[in-house]
């Protein structure tokens, strides 16, 4: 399938999902705020401790308190997008039960990307063998830096939609990059672009913009999952009522236009 069909997928699942549990996804955008970017806020500002101290603290905070919210939050849109009843109270659950997971990943990926900008930042300026040789070196360490940046567009998706561990999501996260490098570069920037556009008054990041972009990377995530399923791996009835019922979901879903926003009615 061509990258613009299968983003148009993804935007059509993405607004028909959000239209449908909007009140959800905004319970559990506010509960991110509350645990993450609140407390982290005031620790900065208010906490009389040195400055470097501070800086350093709160990074700690910040790491600690936002894997435990995204876990909450992509937990609840994976449900979302897999056609599984939820509501805001799974929250908890979700969160205490990827909560680990997450934070591996964070870590991981949060100590390699600075390890990375430090190691590209001395090597452009290293001038004891020359410019070129620094050059190089810096060069191979920004093509990496790019490569494990690229990868978040499936981490946190693959870590709970998949219900991945940490070694199989890093892998799959590399392997689905490798194999449609364009559509990943394009998920990720509109990600971007999402969260960007939906923070930029302030209210959006407290009450939407976290869950929205959650919702489109899990659909992309599921849309490219898919297709890669339907290329390998040959295709099977369902097995059962869930799975049938999931199935007639979807199948709603794809059917669903613009008609039905305004005439829900004319649907049944």
């Amino acid at each position: 399938m061509k990258t613009g069909a299968t983003l148009a997928r993804v935007y059509k699942k993405t607004f028909w999902n959000a239209y449908d549990h909007i009140l959800t996804l905004i319970v559990s955008n506010l509960l991110w705020f509350v645990i993450f970017p609140v407390p982290t806020f005031l620790w900065l500002k208010y906490v009389p401790v040195d400055i470097s101290l501070r800086i350093f603290t709160t990074a700690m905070i910040g790491l600690l308190t936002n894997a435990y919210a995204l876990a909450g939050v992509f937990g609840i849109v994976a449900k979302i997008t897999s056609y599984e009843e939820t509501t805001w109270r799974g929250f908890f659950p979700l969160a205490k039960r990827f909560y680990l997971r997450v934070l591996i990943l964070s870590l991981t990926f949060g100590g390699l990307i600075t390890l990375l900008i430090i190691g590209i930042r001395f090597y452009a300026g290293w001038k004891a063998l020359g410019g070129l040789p620094g050059f190089i070196l810096a060069g191979w360490q920004l093509t990496m830096l790019v490569l494990a940046v690229l990868m978040q567009a499936y981490m946190m998706p693959l870590a709970i939609l998949k219900d991945k561990g940490v070694r199989e999501t890093i892998k799959w996260s590399a392997i689905l990059m490798v194999l449609k490098p364009g559509y990943t570069v394009l998920v990720l920037l509109q990600a971007a672009a999402i969260f960007a556009l939906v923070s930029v008054t302030g209210v959006g990041l407290a009450i939407l913009a976290i869950s929205l972009t959650s919702v489109f990377l899990n659909s992309a995530t599921r849309e490219l999952w898919s297709e890669i399923e339907a290329r390998w791996k040959p295709s099977r009835k369902p097995t059962s009522w869930k799975e049938i019922f999931k199935e007639r979901q979807q199948a709603e879903e794809e059917s669903r236009t613009l008609k039905d926003l305004f005439h829900p009615w004319d649907a049944e």
